[in-house]
């Protein structure tokens, strides 16, 4: 009998599995599709384009995963591109936001001197509130009910942390966290093209506007995972793929047994407590411990037998919000797309570049998806990764990587097998005032809706992350009230991916996070 079976190969999951592995333990992992990975994974098309299947951007890594894993002792080529991204506006004019503070504001110089002076102070501000979330993404959340001595010193740590911010910045904080992102940004900066570009972090991937209340929160959130307040862009040589590779190659050195093509059905109950699950063959796999690093709501909604869960727990799952925004385009290309904004400086392609001239811009785009349709004029962020990796596509040619907001899960009118064709023209469509030329450069093409995110990936809603990160849906209400410890009402079952606390993008922390609650647990239990 397996230790423990981790449903899903994603990165968190394989982050579990390594770490549970590691304290001798016996681990199987199952996923449902033929490789690992997740949403990090890199296909190769017919004619040999090697594309960032779901995701161009990793993470980053959390620095407490590469610590724990020992990330630092194997072969991984991370690629950290800079400039980090570009943003163009409607009249020609573009701004390059760098790693270095001084070059990203001779930049925004060049469109206003006042949003240079600002960039600095407010990277400065913004990063040192960020540290505070970044302190709680570290650790599960407390105990609501009992919390014990450790978690109660976790916390006293955290408020000293928010305390030796000073007055000033604590006011901020507490201010900034329930404030739509349009007006944080808008206090700092004047133009519309650095407004916007800010602006559009805190929205990504969720169906909230920059005039939505509480997208403040969801900017410092994604500062504590990446300082870089526009995001780092980072990814690895090979894309995104390469790092499941590399961390189902650990894991295996570790003892894991990892199984693709093996969907699960059910989780296996005994007596209130969990004892292995079905694979959709009927093959039944024991295991003391059964750990879900997938969609949670779709762990409880769709393999868990109903009789198996409180009602309320059932109900606090089937509220959990997670409407898919995101869709993802990618392109193989004859050549380098050519935007005129750049006057022939390659240099920016090595970042990603944004189009969302201004906040109403990416307001507008919203709207289409309030009520039911893809945005015609959809913002996008791009990328080409073949610029710093070009063995990802034939000699002089490229890979673009598309993600295109917003796109809703539930359409009111047709299906996404009706308007798929429409989503891609309305990105070329965006596409072509900056760079001119670029249908006839396609040479194929891959469209993926957030439909295809929830059938073929298994995210609930087809969202990003696994569920809203609003502050409802956040620290101790992650997923849901009484399950943000990683467990769930059925012992021995356990929660580990995205949908959970930290959440986020790619950083593994929530499969760290997991297994060593698992562990300790596991400890406590022998």
């Amino acid at each position: 009998m397996n230790d423990v079976v981790i449903i899903g190969g994603g990165i968190n999951g394989l982050v579990a599995a390594i770490a549970l592995a590691r304290q001798k333990l016996g681990v199987l992992v199952v996923d449902r599709r033929d490789t690992t990975g997740g949403g990090a994974i890199t296909t190769t098309s017919p004619k040999g384009f090697k594309t960032p299947t779901l995701t161009h951007s990793l993470g980053p890594l959390s620095a407490d995963v590469v610590r724990a894993l020992r990330l630092d002792r194997e072969k991984l080529e991370f690629l950290m591109p800079d400039p980090v991204l570009t943003t163009f506006g409607t009249s020609g004019e573009a701004v390059t936001f760098h790693r270095d503070h001084v070059l990203t504001a001779a930049s925004i110089d060049r469109v206003s001197t006042h949003d240079a002076a600002a960039w600095q102070p407010f990277v400065q501000t913004m990063q040192k509130l960020a540290s505070v979330m970044a302190s709680i993404n570290r650790h599960p959340p407390p105990a609501i009910d009992d919390p014990s001595a450790s978690e109660l010193w976790r916390l006293l740590s955290v408020g000293r942390r928010a305390r030796a911010l000073g007055r000033r910045d604590m006011t901020r904080l507490a201010r900034y966290a329930p404030m739509a992102v349009a007006d944080l940004v808008g206090e700092w900066f004047e133009r519309d093209l650095v407004q916007a570009a800010l602006a559009a972090r805190g929205v990504f991937g969720h169906l909230l506007g920059p005039w939505s209340a509480g997208t403040g929160a969801l900017l410092l959130k994604r500062m504590a995972e990446d300082p870089m307040p526009v995001g780092c862009g980072m990814t690895m040589r090979g894309g995104p793929g390469a790092l499941a590779e590399a961390l189902t190659s650990i894991a295996v050195r570790a003892g894991v047994v990892i199984r693709t093509k093996a969907a699960v059905s059910r989780v296996l109950t005994r007596d209130g407590t969990a004892t292995g699950v079905v694979l959709q063959d009927g093959e039944e796999v024991p295991a003391r411990t059964v750990v879900a690093a997938i969609d949670p709501k779709l762990l409880c909604l769709t393999l868990i037998d109903p009789a198996d869960l409180p009602v309320t727990f059932r109900q606090r799952m089937t509220q959990v919000r997670g409407r898919g925004v995101t869709a993802k385009v990618n392109l193989s290309l004859s050549a380098a797309p050519t935007f005129t904004a750049l006057h022939g400086d390659e240099v920016p392609l090595r970042g990603r570049m944004l189009i969302a001239p201004d906040v109403d811009y990416i307001e507008r785009a919203f709207d289409a998806a309030k009520y039911g349709k893809h945005s015609p004029r959809p913002w996008l962020e791009i990328a080409v990764p073949t610029v710093n990796d070009p063995s990802l596509a034939p000699d002089g040619q490229h890979v673009m990587s598309a993600y295109v907001h917003y796109a809703p899960r539930t359409l009111r009118e047709g299906t996404w097998a009706d308007v798929r064709d429409a989503l891609y023209q309305s990105v070329i469509d965006a596409l072509e005032p900056h760079a001119p030329g670029i249908d006839a450069l396609v040479i194929e093409r891959e469209v993926i809706t957030p439909e295809d995110l929830e059938t073929e990936w298994g995210f609930s809603g087809g969202h990003v992350f696994h569920g809203e990160e609003t502050l409802d849906q956040w620290w101790v209400s992650r997923p849901v009230l009484g399950a943000a410890q990683y467990q769930t009402p059925i012992a021995g079952l356990y929660l580990a991916g995205a949908g959970t606390h930290p959440g986020g993008g790619l950083t593994g922390q929530s499969g760290l996070n997991a297994a060593r609650t698992i562990s300790r647990a596991l400890k406590r239990r022998r």
